[in-house]
């Protein structure tokens, strides 16, 4: 298994255990950070942004809704369109994660000197990016065999995106 992998999942499990007094997972997290960062959103750029399907977000989003964090509402122009928005609570959450963040990155990053992380974040960037092109692109009968490992990779780019939001 390699670092990079390794560095993820450690990382999503982090998120995890840090919000769990809440009850809050991290794919409630990528949303909050992603509806926090950009505002309000439909569910279906939701879903593209994070790479998962509409029938996952939206159970996603059901539970951000019953613990007050989110609302949904019905589009006024397409009625068959939800747009959906943070709440001031999801403000406060979207605080405490900052910090446990903050700190991961102060662990992450000990002893290395400020070139070294600048350097690595740089490199880390360009990573995402060259995912982001893969997952990106359409999966073509070639390259069908394939598709499993470009959905595993997906998992990688979600928590970047959201580590990249806070």
């Amino acid at each position: 298994m390699s670092d990079i992998s390794i560095i993820v999942r450690k990382m999503r499990t982090f998120a995890e255990r840090n919000m769990a007094h809440r009850g809050i997972g991290f794919p409630e997290q990528l949303v909050l950070m992603s509806l926090l960062a950009n505002g309000e959103s439909n569910q279906e750029s939701i879903a593209a942004e994070h790479g998962i399907d509409r029938g996952a977000i939206a159970k996603t989003l059901a539970k951000l809704e019953a613990k007050g964090l989110v609302t949904r509402k019905v589009n006024s122009k397409n009625k068959r369109e939800k747009i959906v928005c943070a709440t001031p609570e999801a403000t406060s959450v979207f605080n405490e994660m900052r910090a446990s963040f903050v700190e991961l990155d102060n662990t992450l990053f000990s002893g290395f000197t400020p070139e070294e992380k600048a350097s690595a974040c740089d490199l880390i960037a360009r990573m995402a990016a060259n995912l982001q092109e893969v997952v990106a692109a359409p999966v073509s009968a070639a390259t069908a065999g394939d598709a499993p490992a470009a959905a595993s990779a997906s998992p990688a780019d979600a928590a970047t995106t959201g580590k990249e939001s806070l």
